[in-house]
């Protein structure tokens, strides 16, 4: 069953990458959504069982089977995985009724959800990094979908190249696990304990590369050029959410030390990310922006050992962004691909069901009790209070995201209307997922209960403050803030251009004068040598003759002299 429930997702991407030329829009949009569906459904047959399977072996000298691993937190994130991802692909049916290319579309969708499964189930780190550069595939096609734009080809090519610089981190540590234990098996390598720092920090700087931490998270942002569904997938349900998998999975090995390191880089990268959201004009730039925060704090409390609180926070926040994103996604199709925030405004009238559904985002986002990041985030605060910094900080970063969200919402549902009104709100094979990442965003929360502490009555007052605040004040933009502290703008100047001005110069200098201009020179030489060597070539036997006894001669000569 286990096999069944990974295998289905590629099967899915075979049959549509084999037959795209003729299968019919309604068979595809069958084929791509009931994939993830059975696999979604064998899964949860899974329930209450921890599962090794080997299917075969192989790198032996590395002692790296192809082998599968299934206990309570893989079956969460499989379940994630398959559960979000299929109202994804369900809701991608309605969303991408007018794209010329679906079959491409579903066929990398479910690349994506099979290389997700397969980094979350593999039993060592060689077939985790399999796994994890197939995610990284998807969403380099995923994110350059639409590649007859050119900010989307861009946006494209700095996901792929951004994640390179952090796949180079967990290559690090799956050599130095070699050199350390002969083996990169997670449980052999785990039993040995807390490794040495370095092993840990490899770990952290491959996190950071998908999961998008400072300062390898430039690329999430700029990942809102893909259409929304594939936004909603990759901040909700698969890649972003590998990092933090990874950190969980192998916190065994996690010195203080680098347990520190990955607090402080989740604590900053929250804050950073919180503040540049609040000053967004792009709706779906503000949640991308609150993707970055919300990971942030998941890293921040595995960081300070609150491993359970991360991975329920990740849940919670599964269920929550992923309605977000779909809700704009609503907005954003009825609008015709508008994005700008300033060109919204007033459409509660309009899309009366999407607007609902955005406000209950918003809120379950922001904390407010009883919607389910209520639950999630304040179990996380209370885990992390002892650090008395880490904890403030926290607690800043809900306030800032209770004021984003709501300013989000009231610029684009309320005040006067910008654009053309919508005729109608979203058709039913997108408003059904929605309406189900609803309920769950609504009730989910209740299946971990909560201790109402001091800090929870803090919490609780912090998010009602920051909903209060986007209300009423939901003008403020602040140029620092939307330029993300400039961090884009520094990279460009410290690090691409002079890698492009290197570029130029080695294509107009070194490659013409000395790479081409050497080999130019050495062939010349030949060809030189060659004509020279052409005049004792005349064709006369008698020339031949000669030249003959005038080398034997010197032979003899030679020969009689050292004689």
């Amino acid at each position: 069953m286990l096999y069944t429930a990974l295998f289905l997702p590629l099967a899915g991407f075979l049959f549509l990458l084999s037959f795209s030329s003729v299968l019919s829009r309604r068979v595809i949009n069958i084929v791509g959504p009931l994939t993830i569906l059975g696999s979604f459904i064998c899964f949860c047959t899974l329930c209450n069982t921890d599962v090794d399977v080997t299917l075969f072996t192989w790198i032996a000298p590395l002692n790296a089977n192809f082998s599968l691993h299934l206990d309570t937190l893989s079956h969460l994130m499989t379940l994630i995985i398959t559960g979000v991802g299929f109202l994804i692909h369900a809701y991608s049916t309605g969303y991408m009724e007018h794209d010329k290319d679906l079959a491409r579309y579903f066929c990398v969708m479910n690349l994506f959800i099979f290389s997700m499964l397969l980094l979350v189930l593999a039993s060592n780190l060689l077939l985790l990094f399999v796994g994890w550069e197939g995610v990284g595939v998807a969403s380099y096609l995923l994110i350059g979908y639409w590649y007859q734009k050119n900010s989307a080809q861009k946006a494209a090519k700095k996901a792929f190249v951004v994640n390179r610089i952090g796949d180079l981190g967990l290559l690090l540590a799956i050599f130095m696990s070699l050199q350390l234990y002969g083996t990169t098996d997670m449980a052999t390598i785990n039993s040995h304990g807390v490794a040495p720092t370095l092993l840990g920090l490899f770990l952290f700087w491959g996190a950071c590369g998908k999961s998008a931490q400072m300062p390898l998270h430039t690329w999430l942002p700029d990942a809102m050029e893909g259409p929304t569904p594939v936004s909603a997938l990759i901040h909700a349900a698969t890649m972003v959410t590998a990092g933090v998998y990874l950190v969980v999975r192998m916190h065994f090995v996690f010195d203080p030390t680098a347990l520190m390191v990955v607090a402080t880089v989740g604590g900053i990268t929250s804050l950073f990310a919180a503040l540049s959201a609040t000053s967004q004009t792009d709706l779906k730039r503000v949640l991308a922006y609150s993707t970055l925060s919300q990971l942030g704090l998941m890293f921040l409390a595995a960081g300070c050992g609150a491993y359970v609180a991360a991975m329920f926070h990740l849940t919670m926040h599964a269920f929550v962004k992923a309605l977000l994103f779909l809700a704009a996604g609503n907005v954003i199709h009825m609008l015709h691909d508008v994005t700008e925030m300033s060109q919204m405004g007033g459409l509660a009238k309009y899309l009366k069901k999407t607007n609902i559904f955005f406000l209950l985002g918003a809120l379950s986002m922001a904390g407010i009790p009883p919607l389910a990041i209520f639950f999630s985030k304040d179990i996380l605060l209370e885990e992390i209070s002892s650090h008395t910094f880490f904890y403030l900080l926290g607690l800043t970063v809900s306030l800032l995201t209770a004021y984003y969200l709501m300013r989000a919402y009231m610029l684009t549902f309320q005040g006067p209307l910008h654009a053309k009104a919508p005729e109608h709100d979203a058709p039913k094979s997108m408003m059904i997922p929605v309406a189900i990442l609803a309920l769950l965003s609504c009730f989910a929360g209740f299946l971990q209960s909560i201790h109402f502490s001091w800090s929870v009555w803090v919490s609780i007052a912090i998010a009602v403050l920051g909903v209060a605040i986007g209300v009423f004040s939901n003008k403020v933009c602040a140029k620092f803030f939307y330029e993300a502290f400039y961090i884009n703008q520094l990279y460009d100047a410290c690090v691409v251009k002079p890698l492009r001005a290197f570029s130029q110069l080695a294509g107009s200098f070194f490659e013409p004068k000395l790479f081409v201009g050497s080999m130019d020179e050495a062939a010349s030489s030949a060809s030189q040598t060659a004509k020279l060597l052409q005049l004792v070539q005349t064709g006369s036997i008698r020339s031949y003759i000669a030249w003959i006894v005038v080398g034997a001669s010197f032979v003899i000569l030679y020969l009689i002299g050292v004689l």
